[in-house]
Order: C-alpha cells, then structure tokens, then sequence
C-alpha cells in the first residue's frame, strides 16, 4: 500500500479554501493524530513519573517539559501507528517493527537531547546489553511487546474513544491542546537551553 499526504476532498471552508484541518496524514486524519499524540503524551508521562517516583522514594516529574506530557511516548505512538498499520494483523512484524521503530525513536531522541542540551533524560548505562546508556536491549524488547499491547488494545480503545467526541468539538481540542503543548515545549526549551 502507498502512503501519501493528501487532502481531503470533503472538507472546504466556506471560502472554498482548505484548512489545516482538511490535511490527511497518511490517510489519517491531522486532527486524529494531533489528539492521539498528546493523549500518549500524557499516558507516557503518567507511567514514566509513577515508575520513576516510586523507584525513587519521591515525586518525579517525568518528561521534557513542564506539563503532564512525555513527548517521546506521543511520539513513539503516533510513529508506531503510522509506520506498522499495513503489519497490524501479524504479530510477528508487530513485534519486530515495534522493537525497530521505539528503539530507534529512544536513540535518536537521545542523542537530539544530548547534543542540544548536553545532558541526558534517562541512563541505561547499568543495564545488560546498553549502548552508551541511551538504548538497552531490555528497554527495547519491551517496546515490542507494548507495540503488540498498543494494537492489540490500546488503539482500539482510544479510537472507539475519540470517536464518541463531535468532529468540531475533536478538532476544537486539537487545535488548543496543540497550543497549549507548543507553548510549554518552547518554554521548557528555552529553561533547558
């Protein structure tokens, strides 16, 4: 199957212009995948800082920015969805692509990070099998079998979810979610810098 961005033809703003909204994403809707990242976003960062705070006695917030949202997870999910839907069906594929694509999302994030901020999120270093304490292959089998837990329950879910909300009021929280998120990343950015 080929993927392609396109718009759809259905949606015309009253000018008979398109608008960012109109735009399909590897026939998924811009609105669908805007709300898909940041609810991801912030499951992420609600399993990152329960694990982190109870591994270390005390609150962690967990993530990037400031806000309850682990951009890395939306990330990953919003990838793991686009890039492995033609091998959705086979468990197999699911499971090596999951391993493939969240491993290489962690090591390119990682390095992103360092190199911009010199300084690193998360340490693998005292893990088996690490390299340069960025990636482990513990860390990746896992995201194997939550690529398996995604589609096999989790997206269903969520979607099944998302489509219980209007079309207006889906696009109306995407479009202030998406403000709301890029405003604490430029924020958090800068504090980082």
């Amino acid at each position: 199957m080929v993927y392609s961005i396109t718009v759809i033809e259905k949606n015309y703003t009253k000018k008979g212009r398109k608008s960012m909204w109109d735009l399909s994403i590897l026939g998924i809707d811009f609105y669908h995948l805007i709300n898909w990242f940041i609810i991801y976003s912030f499951f992420g960062w609600v399993w990152e800082t329960c694990y982190v705070s109870i591994k270390s006695g005390k609150y962690v917030n967990r993530g990037f920015i400031n806000g309850p949202f682990c951009t890395i997870y939306g990330c990953g999910a919003v990838s793991v969805y686009v890039i492995l839907r033609p091998v959705s069906g086979n468990l197999l594929w699911l499971y090596i692509g999951g391993v493939v694509v969240a491993t290489a999302l962690e090591y390119v994030t990682a390095v992103l990070m360092e190199t911009i901020f010199h300084t690193s999120w998360w340490d693998y270093s005292e893990k088996p099998f690490n390299y340069k304490g960025i990636i482990c292959l513990e860390s990746s089998l896992g995201w194997g079998f939550l690529g398996i837990v995604y589609y096999g329950f989790l997206n269903g879910f969520l979607h099944r979810l998302v489509g219980l909300v209007p079309e207006s009021l889906e696009k109306g929280l995407a479009m202030s979610l998406l403000v709301f998120y890029i405003f604490d990343f430029l924020c958090s950015f800068r504090q980082a810098l």
